[in-house]
């Protein structure tokens, strides 16, 4: 289990990925150097990690669910989680026993990962898929560590949105890709792989934030930090209350993923789990405060092989990165 100072550090990162050790360090009360050499440590035994992501309001793609032959889920898991579209991989209970969290640009590069590209090892018997065209939460949790005082003082202001509107261009992909292993990595480490200055790559990253196509992320072994497990789940609920109750489960601390699907459910949740009574304390939450809300399919995930990029061993721990890339999903 990490201590009490490695949570308030992750919970920090959580709150503000790319905030200065100096600016922390008054926080948390500890010498920047510290801080650092702590952070370090951390990702160098793949206890934390900090990358990028696509903003809600960006994310595309869809959950797919796999039904694979007696003996073979982890075999299936496994090769699906080394495609970079794929960004998250598990193993659950259930019919389906692996799901996948495919990522893509555009519909189109969705229907052709699910149409021609997603590979089917011989294993797979069925397959099942939910498109979704937004994300309603979950790239964003916390551990919840800091209190409300510590959070605001360690919170950042992107500030407000870009008055141009500018398309997700080629340049902004790269830079997107370069912050796949390390989203702290500086401007000026940036800047040299990018062949562009610092100030450049700080002002296009400062423009991607500000309009909600990217946000960071700061990730953490969840075994060690008390959240042994997830569950995945679905719902239907009235389409005239998708969005409502989609933006109140997304804001749940429990919930690591949340969409509205195109499918006979209409709802998908994933949520991490401390035990399993805390997954029925959560359907008991959901049934008191979203009445209308029915959850039609329920699983428990035996095994999470990877995380937004992330191969984990089976403490949880990175074990090495695929860094997303829903690009990748596009026809070439």
């Amino acid at each position: 289990m990490l201590d009490e100072v490695d949570l308030a550090l992750v919970d920090a990162l959580q709150i503000n990925p790319r905030a200065s050790w100096t600016a922390l360090a008054e926080v948390l009360e500890l010498a920047p150097i510290t801080l650092a050499r702590r952070w370090q440590r951390l990702t160098d035994a793949g206890a934390a990690w900090i990358t990028v992501a696509l903003g809600n309001s960006s994310a595309k793609g869809a959950t797919v669910e796999f039904a694979c032959a007696p003996g073979s889920a982890v075999q299936v898991a496994e090769r699906l989680a080394e495609l970079p579209h794929v960004i998250t991989v598990g193993v659950t209970t259930g019919e389906y026993q692996v799901f996948a969290l495919v990522m893509a640009p555009t519909l189109g590069a969705i229907s052709n990962v699910l149409l021609r590209t997603l590979p089917l090892p011989k294993e797979v018997t069925k397959v099942r898929s939910h498109v979704f065209g937004s994300t309603f939460g979950g790239i964003i949790w916390r551990l919840g560590v800091m209190n409300r005082s510590q959070a605001e003082q360690v919170r950042e202001s992107v500030g407000p949105p870009p008055r141009e509107i500018r398309p997700f261009g080629a340049a902004d992909r790269a830079l997107f890709l370069a912050l796949g292993h390390d989203g702290r990595r500086s401007y000026a480490s940036l800047a040299s792989e990018l062949n562009a200055s610092p100030q450049a790559v700080k002002r296009r990253l400062d423009r991607l934030r500000r309009h909600g196509d990217i946000t960071f992320r700061c990730d953490v072994a969840r075994p060690l930090a008390g959240w042994h497990t997830m569950a995945l789940l679905w719902l239907t609920v009235p389409d005239t209350e998708v969005q409502r109750i989609g933006k109140s489960l997304g804001s749940w601390p429990e919930t690591r993923h949340c969409a509205a699907v195109t499918s006979p459910t209409n709802l998908g949740l994933i949520v991490g789990l401390r035990s399993l009574n805390h997954l029925d304390e959560l359907l008991i939450r959901i049934a008191h405060e979203h009445p209308d809300a029915k959850v039609v399919d329920r699983k428990l995930v035996l095994r999470t092989t990877k995380v937004h990029g992330r191969i984990l061993d089976d403490q949880g721990q990175s074990a090495r990165v695929v860094p997303v890339d829903p690009w990748a999903a596009l026809p070439t």
